[in-house]
């Protein structure tokens, strides 16, 4: 049997946070909402995510250390950064990260998330 991709989702914006988590599982995806970085490391503790999904501005911790952190642990998980303002990425890394412009559709989100997990491999 195969395995569901989960997607970790980092967003403040609980609307925003919710209308992608119900597209992605529309596609089939399992999806892991989380409000800011601590919320997502901990998720990301507690369990394997294929691919992680984060803003970079949000309070408690920003997508920028989230990313760090998760990159100590995880190194070649795909992430993908929904932002407005992709000058403040601290490392752009093309073959394992990804950016979504704020705002963006979300045939865009799910684009992005097929072509960061295996593109061989059919979801939804």
């Amino acid at each position: 049997m195969e395995s569901v991709p989960h997607i970790l989702v980092a967003e403040d914006e609980r609307l925003e946070a919710l209308a992608l988590a119900d597209t992605l599982e529309g596609q089939g995806l399992r999806v892991t909402l989380t409000h800011n970085g601590l919320e997502a490391i901990t998720a990301l503790e507690s369990g394997p995510a294929s691919l992680l999904m984060t803003d970079l501005r949000m309070p408690v911790m920003d997508g920028n250390e989230l990313i760090r952190r998760t990159r100590a642990r995880r190194p070649a998980l795909p992430v993908i950064v929904m932002t407005a303002d992709s000058g403040a990425l601290w490392h752009p890394e093309s073959d394992r990260l990804r950016v979504l412009h704020k705002p963006f559709s979300f045939q865009a989100a799910i684009g992005a998330v097929r072509a960061m997990l295996d593109p061989t491999r059919p979801f939804g």
